[in-house]
């Protein structure tokens, strides 16, 4: 594909020099022979180069999986066998419930298969929560939060039929659920944020009957829910038990308050739904699985009512059927509220349950570019033309010299305070001075001759205390996931926790990202200079085998000025410098994952009358098709921060540096 290259500024009647010019073979003899003439070099550049996709890694998309089991005496009525110990209930009744002598019940069973499933599967991880009275022998032990599964053994997986309790807990085993995702989301804040929106958590909740017991705190309402009503408030079912601590205690309880009520489960699936949201995490579902034999509560008899509710308002022969229908009512609501799916195995089916046709598939697709972006670091646009900014601090030399701010235009940071410049004079009202005067919320890592070393570790063009300051990630180019860097975004007063993805912050009908993109201020209604001077993008994607996507692109109209030179030798004269921002994110997530960045930069000087480089009208970057650093091609943003220095190290940007 040819891309057009930038307006000729040579007068229009040296048509064959236009010619020249325009397809690279210009010399500088060329260039002094116009100059000699008095016309004008051309100011434009085209930046073009070529950047390919990383082939997606399972790894980086993780799934991991919660399965809640019920560990209450009424499993041995509905998936036999089960043993309390002794003669308790399982044992009282097995011959009732399982006559064909089942060893292994359906439950162990599906879990051992689940495991088997996901141990095949590296980026699949397992947690597993058995709860009755109340939650115990979790899988992994405390502080893991999940594991691989391969590493569940059998000895866990068939020892569960031997723990089982009185109460069917559902409050405290989605609460454990709950603090099991949140503190697992929290880790992986810390260590690997980029994770998150490419992780899925699926909660999958498998039980055979309503939660036990359920308590009111209020004892004189004129109705309570039944099977006919069950979404009502539910009276106290073991009244002394729950205004009195008498017996077995549930953790967290305190008596005389509600415990168990519908409001309260579906409050914690919401809880654990609302994660994503809150974190930016990829999908989070919850799925409930009923098993219930009907046979084996009615043969079970009276003995059974305790565990699975008395009814008065159907015959007591239809109690088995009620039980059933108010099991069924709470678990479709929490899959409903959980975005997942509710399953039954119900009398014979039971035999068969399988919990591995639920969607345990991860996020996984192919990586498509997310942003691209040209940074000029020695310019800023001010509304109408693009004017000076000699050390790419964001405040344009104008402002950014002793006179003014007390600043020098040729220091990013002239009180050293790790607060760049700009981002200080942008923040004056909260009591931010740039210049002489050191902030003590900046000055990163303070040295023991007065001075600070400042890191930018995530290489988003903003210091570490910066990015404390706005409460921004540390560890992230984005932390709000709209394509546009933290470090951009501060530089404009915009808010990088906030999305600016559609907004048009000074209306004038130009969203903040293309202003961003194209190179104009967007906070300045500048439709005039972002139609004349806006950077122009032409892109050509190339998909390969792998899943891989190269992307060829020339970004044209890039305006060239004269910045001067730090004292009065003239070398350093006239040196342009462009970052380029490349970020890449999975197809399936492209709007909200946090990319995974690269840069790149190069250095055109221009000073008339006679010196332009390169004297071609564009410059090329190194083809990038590794996610290793590229000589004059991309890297990892932490390479280039935005001191002027860190530019200059030898064959890092295209072009050639000042000395």
């Amino acid at each position: 594909m040819t891309y057009p290259h930038p307006r000729s500024r040579i007068a229009a009647g040296l048509l064959g020099l236009v010619a020249v010019l325009l397809f690279g073979s210009c010399t500088d003899a060329n260039l002094q022979a116009l100059a000699a003439q008095g016309l004008n070099l051309d100011d434009r550049l085209t930046l073009r180069g070529e950047i390919c996709t990383a082939a997606p890694d399972p790894n980086e998309f993780p799934v991991k999986v919660v399965v809640i089991v019920d560990q209450s005496g009424s499993m041995c009525v509905s998936d036999a066998p089960g043993s309390q110990g002794g003669q308790g209930l399982c044992e009282q009744i097995n011959a009732l419930v399982n006559p064909n002598g089942n060893l292994i019940p359906a439950r162990a069973r599906a879990l051992a298969r689940l495991r088997d499933q996901f141990a095949t599967q590296p980026n699949v991880q397992l947690s597993v929560v058995p709860f009755e009275t109340n939650v115990g022998n979790v899988w992994p032990a405390a502080p893991q939060n999940f594991a691989p599964a391969g590493l569940l053994d059998d000895t866990y997986i068939y020892s569960l039929q031997n723990q089982l309790g009185k109460g069917t807990d559902y409050q405290g085993a989605m609460a454990e659920a709950y603090a099991r995702i949140s503190d697992d989301i929290a880790q992986t804040l810390s260590s690997a944020p980029d994770r998150l929106p490419r992780s899925r958590y699926v909660v999958v909740f498998l039980t055979d009957g309503t939660p036990y017991p359920r308590c009111s705190a209020i004892d004189n309402l004129p109705v309570y829910a039944n099977s006919i009503n069950p979404d009502l408030t539910w009276a106290d079912q073991i009244p002394d038990f729950c205004n009195v601590i008498t017996g077995d205690v549930i953790n967290g309880f305190t008596p005389g308050t509600d415990r168990n009520q519908n409001y309260q489960v579906f409050a914690l699936v919401d809880r654990i739904i609302n994660l994503k949201g809150l974190y930016n995490v990829g999908d989070i579902r919850l799925h409930t699985v009923l098993l219930f034999n009907e046979e084996s509560v009615r043969a079970c008899g009276p003995i059974c009512q305790d565990l699975y509710g008395v009814f008065p308002e159907v015959p007591v022969s239809d109690f088995p059927i009620a039980a059933h229908k108010v099991a069924r009512f709470i678990l479709q609501r929490m899959a409903q509220r959980g975005n997942g799916i509710y399953q039954e195995f119900v009398n014979g089916d039971i035999s068969t349950l399988s919990l591995g046709a639920l969607d345990y598939t991860s996020l996984i697709s192919p990586n498509k570019m997310k942003s691209l972006i040209v940074q000029a670091l020695r310019s800023e646009p001010d509304g109408k033309k693009r004017v000076l900014d000699s050390d790419g601090d964001g405040l344009i030399d104008d402002l950014d010299n002793s006179w003014t701010l007390q600043t020098n235009r040729f220091n990013v940071d002239s009180d050293n305070d790790c607060l760049d410049d700009a981002f200080e004079d942008r923040r004056k009202d909260n009591g931010f001075v740039p210049g002489n005067d050191r902030d003590a919320r900046g000055c990163d890592f303070p040295l023991s001759n007065g001075t600070c070393a400042c890191r930018d570790t995530d290489g988003d063009g903003m210091g570490l205390k910066a990015e404390e300051y706005l409460q921004s990630k540390a560890g992230l180019v984005d932390s709000d996931s709209d394509g546009i860097p933290d470090g951009i975004e501060a530089r404009y007063g915009l808010d990088p926790n906030v999305s600016n993805l559609g907004q048009d912050t000074d209306g004038d009908g130009l969203s903040d990202t293309d202003e961003i993109e194209k190179g104009s201020n967007p906070l300045v209604q500048d439709r005039v200079f972002y139609e004349g001077e806006g950077y122009q993008y032409e892109i050509q994607a190339t998909p390969r085998a792998d899943g891989s996507v190269c992307y060829q692109f020339a970004v044209s109209n890039l305006k060239l000025l004269t910045p001067p030179a730090q004292n009065s030798n003239s070398v350093n004269q006239g040196y342009n410098l462009f970052k380029v921002w490349f970020a890449e994110s999975p197809e399936s997530a492209i709007s909200t994952d946090y990319g995974f960045w690269r840069t790149a930069c190069a250095w055109a000087r221009f000073q008339p009358p006679s010196i332009r480089e390169p004297t071609s009208p564009e410059l090329n970057l190194a083809r990038t098709d590794t996610l290793a650093d590229v000589p004059r091609g991309f890297g990892r943003p932490s390479r280039m921060t935005n001191y002027p220095d860190n530019y200059r190290v030898a064959g890092m940007c295209a072009g050639t540096p000042p000395p």
